[in-house]
């Protein structure tokens, strides 16, 4: 029972997590007209978030061997709540520290997630099932379209944070249903605290094939974070569509990233070869990114949506993919402290990405042009790719 219930219990976790990510993201122009500041500055904030995720991944690598990684999820969402309630302060300010709560929360996620998954899951399935897990990325994306536009209209954006404060203190009670079963495994004489906060990411990186997934995964997180923050900022100031309308397309991106994801995830354990697969998808997502340039407000709306789609999937299919593999080739016992070190390297690119965005758009003025120079990711990660799969061989 405990084991059926784990895969739809960390998906719900994971869906009402990044919904708090990319609430305001989905009101950028709401809240940036009651604070009076461009919304292109909301990439600020992801960055932010970013910053705390990898205060965590560095320092609480191996906090899920210490305490169970069914409570450590439990802690990261009940974080991740707190950040989104320091959200509804007054005060400009408290976007900045409500964002970098939210960051320490999120980070703890996935790692004590994976650490599940990889104990429940049979391998010939963990692609599939890590892949299936990382829709509750796109999923959360979709609520944070469609239901934050449309209670910021109606009631003020405000609403829309609370409301996602309320899902992610659920979760906590719904995680608290399995955790003595999920965390039987926990050694209390395990450091909470990592000794060395960058030795993780240091041996992922010492090992050739897993550094270039890394960076791969980086490259692939800075394009897919620029797509869904920029999106509806993008549609309402460039395209000149209302905010519920722009809500709309950002739903279409988050959709193609799920579909992506499962279907990635199907193909990588029906072919053994993830850096082959997650290659074929670069290559695309190369395409994509250079079609920015038609972004203009003459494009026929068909095919707004459409491009909105193929980046959103190309961008967003890579998590399971790249997190099932780091944890097949971790060594017994060290899941969770391998996925951190993974993460952190993908976080640059969620760190760095949107801010080189925001700073191109303010320098050009044009949004077709910002997204087109997602190719210099695109174009890294393919070559990643390739050099990954000659590197394994």
């Amino acid at each position: 029972m405990l084991q059926q219930l784990l895969l739809p219990a960390l998906l719900a976790g994971h869906t009402f997590a990044s919904m708090a990510v990319l609430v305001l993201p989905a009101v950028a122009p709401e809240v940036a007209r009651g604070y009076g500041f461009d919304a292109s500055l909301i990439g600020y904030q992801i960055s932010l978030v970013s910053t705390g995720m990898v205060v965590t991944l560095t320092l609480l690598g191996n906090l899920s061997r210490r305490l169970g990684a069914a409570r450590v999820n439990q802690i990261g969402h009940a974080l991740a709540g707190i950040g989104m309630l320091v959200l509804l302060l007054p005060d400009a300010a408290f976007l900045v520290a409500g964002s970098l709560v939210i960051g320490l929360g999120y980070g703890l996620i996935t790692p004590s997630a994976s650490h599940l998954l990889m104990r429940y899951t049979l391998p010939q399935h963990r692609s599939t099932v890590f892949s299936i897990h990382q829709t509750g990325i796109p999923a959360g994306g979709m609520l944070a379209a469609l239901i934050a536009p449309a209670v910021a209209v109606t009631a003020g954006w405000r609403w829309s944070v609370l409301l996602s404060a309320l899902l992610l203190f659920a979760v906590v009670l719904l995680m608290q249903y399995g955790r003595r079963g999920w965390d039987d495994d926990r050694d209390r004489e395990a450091r909470a605290i990592t000794p060395n906060p960058l030795a993780a990411a240091a041996a992922i990186w010492r090992r050739p094939a897993m550094r270039l997934l890394a960076i791969a995964g980086s490259c692939f997180s800075w394009v897919q974070f620029c797509t869904a923050t920029f999106a509806v900022v993008a549609c309402v100031e460039a395209l000149g569509m209302s905010l519920v309308a722009a809500g709309t397309v950002l739903t279409v991106v988050q959709v193609a990233s799920a579909a992506g994801r499962v279907l990635i995830g199907w193909i990588t354990d029906r072919i053994g070869d993830t850096a082959r697969v997650l290659a074929w998808n670069a290559a695309l997502m190369v395409l994509c990114a250079l079609a920015g340039l038609a972004l203009q407000p003459q494009t026929p709306l068909l095919l707004v949506y459409l491009w909105f789609a193929l980046l959103g999937a190309t961008s967003g299919c890579w998590p399971g993919a790249i997190l099932a593999e780091v944890g097949r080739r971790s060594p017994p016992g060290e899941v969770s402290l391998s996925i951190s070190g993974s993460l952190v390297i993908t976080n640059v690119g969620k760190f760095v990405g949107p801010i080189l965005f925001a700073n191109l758009y303010a320098l050009t003025r044009d949004y077709g042009i910002a997204f087109a120079a997602l190719v210099l990711p695109s174009a890294i990660s393919l070559y990643c790719l390739l050099a990954s799969g000659r590197s394994r061989t």
